[in-house]
């Protein structure tokens, strides 16, 4: 089967026939595939040698009949070949995937994987190295079925010579160099060099596919050049081509290696763009291509000025299928086209209404932030055991016309505005605060944490250095502040190597690393973060202690977390069965509705008085 690495020994198989003792050497003519004497001296390289220079790959066992042929090919009058041998297969298959190679010479007997498996992989791997088998013996029906398999050529070492070596070396470069070519026109659009109809389609579907794997966003983008017939009318239709071949480099420029651009035909193009967290990412593309297209374009020393009308629909927001994701992008094209083009729609109208209230909605947000116009709620993480106490910061903003805004829907609009650190400035300066008035009070010891929204925070210059500061403008200790950030933050920051831990670390702030197991989890984030808090999530607790499996597992994370000496706190927790479980299992607190609502700050601290109450009489 097509793709399977595994093979067995071909049909028909034989030992090569023994050849009487000798050497048989005719001018050019050499015959391989017979036990040899002294082979003869190597012809020297001739001076100035201004032959085509052509790199082979030499996949034979034997070191005779390697040595054979780079006699034949010495004597090539057309090309230079600078041979590379190896002796299996496998080796062979190394140097193809990672070097480049004008053609392959291979055995069709190798020891382990033979010519025919070597053949079989390239092509499972798709490794595009033309091959030539060659052989002293091979029935007919191998030989077809090395070309089947894709070898350009069979040959058979008793009769080869420097001429049939050659012929058929160089017409397997040239039909691969041919092949290589109608595949980019079956692939590629002619004029510009994007993606055509056919491999958008099917990048399309991959990029679905894995969109449902990861359960992220893709968006598709139809865009119609507003204006293109009139410089086709007034300039020609070469000025035309030049125009779109240019929009096709700026669309190129513009987007990620990893989207794709596709002309469609005519002046639509198309975009597919993967790995989208939320639809405003897609509304940010849009407006990138907008700008792109948007500069004049230079025809006869006179500007010419185009615009893009941009049509997107959103898997799965609109749809789980390629087609009807085309259709309603498609439609939203259209809708922009008739307000006036230039303009970037989507398929579901309230998208488009969000998305255009979003400068507003920044503005609002930006003037909340410098005039205390928001509210910070405490959620109390209950305690199961004696221990230090902590609460959680929840940011909540009265909006006068969409009501409050808390939670996920506060954070991606704060993300949408550009306005993280001017809302973590904001946190640290009101949690340090509060911090100090129940300090003031006589409540102590206790901890206040406060999210980390994104990875940028933590690349934020002197993040560290600010929460001192502040800490010691509010007379508090540093470990009075707890930072929460999720889990695939952490992961981020690790893998590329980020310096935020090690500030942060010295600066004596706690870390928390919060809704551990809501999504994939790394046992890295627990090894090497410095961390303080480990905060469960809801999705690694839910349906505990029902199901046995996955009680085991949360027993097994609250074992790992108490031998690395961490406070284990379980976010949203759903019933007094899951309490008790947990509480058997050694965690610290939990932090949920059902155990206490987030509260305002005269709540929060008749609460800090009811559970110094308990701590003392425990």
């Amino acid at each position: 089967m097509e793709g399977d690495e595994r093979f067995e020994p071909f049909p028909g198989r034989r030992t090569e026939p023994e050849a009487p003792p000798g050497l048989a050497e005719s001018g050019a003519v050499v015959a391989l595939g017979r036990s040899r004497g002294r082979p003869p001296a190597v012809d020297p390289e001739p001076a100035g040698d201004r032959r085509h220079r052509l790199r082979l790959l030499l996949v034979e066992d034997d070191p005779e009949e390697a040595d054979l042929t780079r006699r034949l090919l010495l004597r090539t009058e057309r090309a230079h070949y600078e041979v590379e041998r190896v002796s299996t297969a496998e080796e062979g298959l190394q140097r193809a995937a990672g070097e480049h190679f004008d053609v392959c010479l291979a055995d069709l007997y190798l020891p382990g994987r033979d010519g025919l498996a070597f053949l079989r992989t390239l092509r499972a791997r798709d490794l595009r190295l033309p091959v030539v088998l060659y052989s002293g013996y091979a029935e007919e029906e191998v030989e077809n079925l090395a070309i089947d398999l894709g070898a350009a050529d069979f040959l058979d070492k008793e009769e080869l010579d420097t001429a049939r070596l050659d012929r058929s070396l160089r017409f397997a470069i040239a039909r691969c160099r041919d092949l290589a070519r109608l595949d980019r026109l079956a692939r590629y659009d002619e004029l510009t060099g994007l993606a055509n109809r056919a491999l958008f389609g099917d990048r399309f579907d991959k990029a679905l596919a894995a969109a449902r794997r990861h359960r992220s966003l893709v968006a598709v983008a139809l865009l119609d050049l507003d204006g293109f017939k009139a410089v086709n009318d007034r300039h020609g239709h070469a000025a035309g081509d030049a125009l779109l071949r240019q929009v096709g480099e700026r669309l190129r420029r513009t987007l990620r290696e990893t989207d794709t651009v596709a002309r469609l035909g005519g002046d639509e193009f198309a975009v597919i763009v993967e790995d989208l967290r939320r639809p405003d990412d897609a509304a940010i593309v849009g407006r990138k291509i907008l700008d792109a297209v948007a500069p004049p374009f230079a025809f006869d020393g006179a500007p010419v000025e185009i615009t893009a009308s941009i049509g997107m629909a959103l898997y799965p927001r609109d749809g789980d299928g390629a087609e009807r994701l085309i259709e309603r992008a498609d439609a939203a094209m259209y809708r922009a086209k008739g307000e006036g083009g230039n303009l970037c729609r989507f398929h579901d109208p309230v998208l488009d209404r969000e998305i255009a209230q979003a400068p507003v909605l920044a503005c609002e947000l930006r003037e909340a932030i410098a005039s205390g116009g928001l509210e910070l709620l405490f959620q109390p993480q209950v305690t199961l055991a004696p221990g230090p106490v902590g609460l959680a910061t929840v940011v909540r903003w009265r909006h006068p016309r969409r009501g409050e805004l808390e939670g996920e829907a506060f954070r991606e609009l704060a993300g949408r505005a550009g306005l993280m650190e001017e809302l973590t400035d904001w946190l640290i300066e009101s949690a340090c605060s509060q911090v100090r008035r129940w300090v003031s009070q006589g409540f102590g010891p206790l901890h206040l944490a406060v999210p980390i929204y994104s990875r940028r925070q933590l690349a934020w210059s002197g993040l560290a250095e600010r929460v001192e500061e502040k800490c010691r403008t509010h007379g508090i200790p540093p470990a009075a502040l707890e930072l929460e950030i999720e889990e695939p933050l952490l992961l981020e920051e690790l893998e590329a190597g980020g310096t935020a831990f090690e500030s942060l670390h010295r600066s004596r702030v706690r870390i928390a690393v919060a809704r551990f197991g809501a999504g994939p989890t790394s046992l890295m984030v627990l090894r090497d973060a410095p961390l303080h808090t480990l905060k469960l999530a809801h999705e690694l607790i839910h349906d505990t202690p029902r199901d046995g499996r996955r009680t085991l597992f949360v027993n097994a994370i609250v074992e790992l977390a108490r031998s690395l000496k961490l406070r284990l706190v379980a976010e949203g927790i759903e019933n007094k069965d899951q309490l008790q479980m947990l509480k058997r299992a050694g965690c610290d607190a939990v932090q949920s509705i059902i155990s206490c609502p987030p509260l305002p700050e005269r709540d929060a601290a008749a609460w800090l008085r009811r559970a110094q109450q308990r701590q003392r009489r425990r």
